[in-house]
């Protein structure tokens, strides 16, 4: 157990962002498959120890006005 020495200078978790559309959000086996993959891509796709992924549900929306085509979008991600 660090002491509160230790714990007050050791760095926070990692926070990813991951933006997932509404289909994936309710499927647990899409979910478990996009985890592995960003783990993976973070280069460890065992675990995400030192990490915290947070899991936004796309909710903005584009339309095409010429073929009304509804396009979800990632709208102000950026860090």
């Amino acid at each position: 157990m660090a002491t509160l020495k230790e714990a007050a200078f050791s760095p926070s978790p990692e926070r990813v962002r991951v933006m997932i559309p509404h289909d994936v959000a309710y499927d647990l086996k899409k979910m478990q498959t996009v985890t592995a993959t960003v783990l993976g891509k973070l280069g460890c796709p065992g675990c995400h120890s030192g990490r915290i992924l947070d899991f936004v549900q796309i909710r903005d929306f584009v339309i095409d006005a010429k073929t009304l085509d509804v396009q979800e979008i990632v709208a102000g991600f950026g860090r």
